[in-house]
């Protein structure tokens, strides 16, 4: 924390030039995994700005930058142009050298050559010079130099072909700033089918589906078999999809899938084991809205990125098949959570700096049931106002947790710090232990709830927690209380003798009830 703060401040009294756009200009070796490259990196200096553009780079040899003077460290580019303009101006990087990671050039299963970016979290620094951070979010065009063989992809649309013999040069262009770890290209020999469009306005932006030949007929009567209703669900839930096209590519990548804008990257073993589940493709299609046009400014707040896309895996399932996908999905997050190994741990852990340890139950679970609970407590149309003016506000931005909050604030006219605290910056979750009797002279109920969690977990408040009483004859009657405290005592009338008592009985709540007489 004083580190950051101490970064804000020297930013605030010298602010650093930042990228708005990059043009990459990559040659793909016919053999080897040595490319040659240009970086045309635009940027805007202000008046009182460091002369100094800092970029992520590593392993790479920088060859020339144009009218300027730079030092390279094998991890750090520093620049400092001849001449300054106040507003936009532009570098010229030539660089070369065999990618250590992020760019994966190889062979697909089937032993032909193929190469992939890969660049969560931070990996893009491996083969383009940029600034590598969440945080950071920028235009980019790719142009891609390579056998005419070949079929290319990368983020946003086509801009031109170039038949140059024996190269082919292919540009495509991405208008909408976004995260460096989604700035991807792929290049292979790819069957190609369109699963139709959905229409934004006056767009009409197409769904495709990018594989191995041998996995073509399989991934479009399976796994993508609805693509583009899962994109139509999504823009009806939450508004317009954020980008020109949307590609669901068979990849190379070390994930499961990885939510590049426009372009998502599935791990190329699920198809050959004929396995994949149209759930990562929900998942990742998620992600295009939350994750990639909304971006978490800072890795702690990774659950604005996996809680959303986690929870609108089964919102989504449930706008096409039923509201059950989604009481089945959260069920399953929660039971995964429970048996997770971070219980300890909260979802915003500061004191984590691994950023692959965070990709764990509490940014994806527990973070899709933060998000299932603050619609109980808010109620549906304040929670899909809040969720749609979330995405207008920043789309093609980034945001903390606070963003989110201030904004279902507003929403619902609630006060919400409470929620965000309990559930964001404490660990665990609510044990409870109810225990109840009924006076038969008063026809009353006394219930009494205790929460047994650890004490480092702290106590929850829990305004609205559903108690069904079922009587000897059948009958059954709700009742909500308020949980507060370590132990909460209430007592109300009952007009059946009861049978029995369940507390939260259509699972509403992240918690673990155990009900006895």
């Amino acid at each position: 924390m004083m580190l950051l703060l101490l970064a804000v401040a020297v930013t605030a009294q010298s602010p650093r030039p930042r990228p708005m756009g990059y043009e990459f200009t990559i040659a793909l070796p016919d053999t080897g995994t040595i490319i040659h490259a240009r970086a045309a990196i635009h940027y805007r200096r202000g008046r009182s700005s460091d002369d100094t553009l800092r970029l992520d780079l590593v392993g790479m040899t920088v060859d020339s930058v144009r009218e300027a003077w730079f030092a390279h460290d094998g991890r750090v580019l520093r620049v400092v142009p001849n001449h300054w303009f106040t507003g936009e101006n532009t570098l010229l990087i030539d660089y070369h050298g065999a990618p250590q990671d992020g760019l994966l050039i190889g062979q697909d299963p089937h032993g032909r050559r193929v190469a992939f970016a890969d660049n969560w979290p931070e990996r893009a620094r491996y083969w383009l010079p940029v600034v590598d951070a969440p945080s950071e979010k920028a235009r980019v065009r790719f142009t891609v130099v390579a056998p005419p063989s070949w079929k290319y992809l990368a983020n946003g649309t086509p801009v031109y072909g170039v038949n140059g013999g024996s190269k082919w040069l292919i540009g495509w262009d991405e208008a909408h700033p976004i995260p460096t770890y989604t700035m991807v290209l792929a290049a292979g020999d790819f069957a190609v089918s369109v699963h139709g469009s959905v229409r934004d306005g006056n767009r009409l932006i197409p769904i495709q589906v990018w594989t191995y030949p041998e996995d073509s007929a399989y991934a479009d009567s399976v796994p993508f078999r609805r693509a583009t209703e899962i994109v139509g669900a999504m823009q009806r839930l939450v508004g317009p999809f954020p980008y020109e096209k949307l590609a669901h590519v068979e990849s190379a990548t070390k994930f499961g899938g990885m939510e590049n804008a426009s372009a998502i990257f599935y791990a190329d073993r699920p198809y050959l084991e004929r396995r994949m589940g149209e759930g990562v493709v929900r998942h990742e299609t998620a992600h295009q809205w939350f994750g990639d046009a909304v971006t978490e400014r800072d890795w702690h707040h990774l659950w604005l990125s996996e809680g959303f896309a986690s929870y609108f895996d089964w919102v989504i399932g449930a706008a096409l098949d039923g509201d059950s996908v989604l009481e089945h999905g959260m069920r399953a997050n929660a039971e995964s959570y429970f048996r997770s190994s971070v219980v300890d741990r909260p979802i915003v852990d500061t004191a984590e700096h691994d950023v692959l340890k965070l990709l764990n139950a509490n940014n994806y679970q527990k973070g899709s049931w933060v998000l299932h609970m603050l619609r109980g407590q808010v109620g549906d149309s304040a929670f899909w106002r809040g969720i749609r003016e979330y995405y207008g506000t920043y789309r093609d931005s980034t945001a903390l947790s606070g963003d989110l909050e201030r904004i279902m604030e507003q929403a619902s006219g609630q006060t919400l710090d409470w929620f965000f605290r309990q559930w964001l910056y404490q660990p665990g979750y609510p044990k409870l232990d109810c225990r109840w009797a009924y006076d038969g002279a008063s026809h009353r109920v006394a219930l009494t709830v205790s929460q047994t969690q650890p004490a480092d977990w702290g106590v929850f408040r829990l305004p609205q927690v559903a108690v069904e009483i079922r009587g000897e004859g059948g009958a059954t009657l709700r009742r909500t209380i308020a949980v507060a405290g370590r132990e909460t005592h209430v007592t109300f009338g009952v007009s059946v003798a009861p049978a029995d008592l369940r507390v939260d009985p259509d699972g509403r709540l992240l918690a673990q009830p155990s009900v006895r007489r």
